[in-house]
């Protein structure tokens, strides 16, 4: 390959001009660029012309995954080709409505959207937006500053598409009042609950059942596939420990960014507001007051007793400290004019008229650098650490891709090579939490061709190249190892078997007419009885009160029989007696309101569905996999 030999010889011409076109690449469009430059982008569909690329499919697989395995899926358990087949389709349904929104022009401004993740919980720290935390989080998911944005922004515009939809969903008041009645239903639940640890110790098993089961589900004895990922980073926090800088170039620093270190002036008034009037009621008004503070009456008392600013008066007219440009222009014409305690003449602006007095005074401050010099110092430093970074991070995707190891990049650069040690793709720890590097280090180019990464950013301020040292493939125990997993596993899962049968067994002979005690006698079972069940009571299990819920109105004086099965392999068998609906005319005006939002925001969706599954119909869609 082309690739291949350019590596082993690096050292020719051709390579350091390729070599240097990457550097540019790197420093005018981000590391993530090379690949764009270098080779054609492969496709896995294409829907109505636009294109679902291979890069975007890896990464929400991986996504993906990562959400299965942080919800205590077994890695194992995981069906690839399924989760493929997933993914892709959720890829071109989401294609298809960023389709639909472009068409509407619907959009999602740049001020709704640092809203939106400035004030999102997940990225603050004591209740504070945090860049650092930000990065961290959708670093950890895979996502950049910018592609995350990106996918926010299309999250943003496709919920107003829903919406939309949504909002045109209604429901009749008969249909609600109907829906209402059957919603507050009560129903009398009785049931037999088979349990499955009571029937595993009458599981007889042979060593002949032990190995078969073993052998029909090797997969669920195999060791997790794990590698041992080397790692060299950059981190700009190590950066800011490493560079020097003289007096003097502090000093220029200091001097462009001296307005940072600055504070203005500002000034802490009260005022009295008397609203403007359409006749001269509001001047008389102002004018009396504004007497009767020069003849020594109380400032405070009287702008608690006349002041129409209601937000101010009841703190005797405080507007607390402002600097220039916190008021309107003839406001601060005027206020910033007085001096300490002095009453000015009434002001009109467009709140009417005010009597403004002068508090307090804050000078502004002009810092030299001694002043700041514990500010000024440190950014100066992260500055310099910022620059570095860039330089260093370009150089380190150089030499990486010009070596077969990490020695080389790590002994130029001074940098540490370190270790994750032996990790499976379900690793949450480190750097081997993060998405990319595991999707890199798994590669067939790192894996089984050995080489390096490409420069990976964990967040801006941390960069690493990884390099997989060792791969320990995914091995079968022997079944003398896990002997005792296959007999537990095969015990429960004939014992649900079982209690699934002596349920249908019991259902047949209850509806034959069997009288129930004699039924749970011939089981050694004992009936539960909850009267009154509703669909929402809390004192029955889901899947019971699910199941009773589902079974049809038994006839007067009857009952209505059914069973399920538990998330334990319990096996239930139901009972349901006297059906009571809630009386319509004792449905209130506020339980129909209530129930109306609900079910129209139901059909909503159900409209919102039909709208997406109508663009699937009409659309050209091809796929590759």
């Amino acid at each position: 390959m082309f690739i291949q030999r350019l590596r082993e010889g690096s050292d020719g011409i051709l390579a350091k001009i390729l070599v240097g076109l990457i550097v540019i690449v790197f420093a005018l469009f981000g590391l993530g660029s090379i690949t764009t430059f270098l080779a054609p982008v492969p496709k896995v569909a294409v829907v109505n012309g636009d294109e679902v690329t291979q890069q975007e499919m890896e990464i929400s697989v991986e996504r993906n995954r990562r959400i299965m395995l942080s919800q205590d899926v077994n890695p194992l358990d995981v069906n690839e080709d399924k989760l493929r087949e997933d993914v892709l389709q959720s890829l071109i349904s989401r294609k298809l409505l960023t389709q639909a929104t472009d068409k509407l022009d619907l959009s999602y401004s740049d001020e709704q959207l640092d809203e939106e993740i400035v004030s999102n919980a997940v990225f603050q720290v004591a209740g504070e937006f945090s860049k650092e935390q930000f990065q961290l989080v959708i670093g950890s998911a895979g996502f950049s500053p910018l592609t995350y944005r990106a996918e926010m922004r299309r999250d943003m515009v496709l919920g107003q598409l829903g919406g939309a939809i949504g909002a045109t969903a209604f429901v009749t008041d008969t249909i609600v009042t109907r829906a209402s009645s059957l919603s507050e239903q009560s129903r009398d639940v009785a049931f037999l609950r088979v349990d499955v640890d009571a029937l595993i110790p009458t599981i007889v098993l042979s060593n002949e059942d032990l190995q078969n089961a073993y052998q029909g589900a090797l997969s669920d004895y195999a060791t997790e596939e794990t590698i041992d990922i080397g790692y060299v980073e950059l981190k700009l926090t190590d950066l800011a420990d490493e560079v020097t800088f003289s007096e003097e170039e502090l000093a220029v620093f200091f001097e462009d960014n001296k307005d940072q270190y600055a504070t203005e002036e500002r000034r802490r008034f009260a005022h009295i507001l008397i609203e403007a009037t359409e006749d001269d009621a509001a001047l008389t008004e102002v004018t009396d007051l504004h007497g009767q503070i020069l003849a020594g009456g109380d400032f405070s008392q009287l702008a608690r007793d006349n002041s129409d600013d209601t937000g101010t008066a009841a703190k005797d007219g405080d507007l607390g400290f402002s600097a220039r440009g916190g008021f309107v222009e003839k406001f601060e014409a005027v206020g910033f004019q007085l001096t300490l305690n002095q009453i000015s003449e009434p002001v009109k602006t467009e709140f009417g008229y005010h009597i403004i007095k002068l508090l307090e005074v804050e000078p502004g401050i002009n810092p030299t650098l001694e002043d700041v010099r514990a500010e000024v110092e440190p950014e100066f430093r992260q500055s310099l650490a910022g620059d570095l970074l860039v330089t260093q991070s370009a150089r380190l995707g150089e030499l990486a891709f010009e070596s077969t190891d990490l020695k080389v990049p790590a002994t130029e650069l001074n940098l540490k090579i370190k270790s994750t040690g032996m990790v499976g793709r379900s690793a949450t720890d480190g750097i081997a939490g993060n998405a990319a590097v595991m999707s890199a280090a798994f590669s067939t180019d790192l894996l089984l061709d050995g080489n390096n990464s490409d420069v990976i950013e964990i967040d801006p301020n941390y960069h690493v190249v990884v390099h997989t040292n060792s791969h320990q493939a995914s091995e079968i125990r022997p079944f003398e190892e896990v002997i005792d997993e296959v007999r537990e596993k095969l015990a429960r899962a004939r014992a649900t078997v079982l209690a699934g049968q002596q349920a249908a067994e019991m259902v047949a002979m209850l509806e034959t007419g069997s009288v129930t005690r004699y039924v749970a006698d011939q089981y050694g079972l004992v009936w539960e009885v909850v009267a009154s069940v509703k669909r929402s009571s809390p004192n029955l299990e889901t899947p019971i009160r699910a199941e009773a819920f589902s079974l049809a109105k038994p006839d007067e004086n009857a009952k209505s029989i059914g069973s399920t099965t538990l998330a334990d392999g319990d096996a239930v068998v139901i009972s349901v007696t006297n059906v009571e609906n809630k009386p319509e005319d004792a449905i209130t005006a506020a339980d129909v309101a209530l129930l109306s939002r609900g079910l129209a925001s139901q059909r909503g969706y159900v409209d919102y569905e039909e709208f997406r599954k109508s663009l699937a119909n009409d659309a050209d869609i091809e796929r590759f996999q």
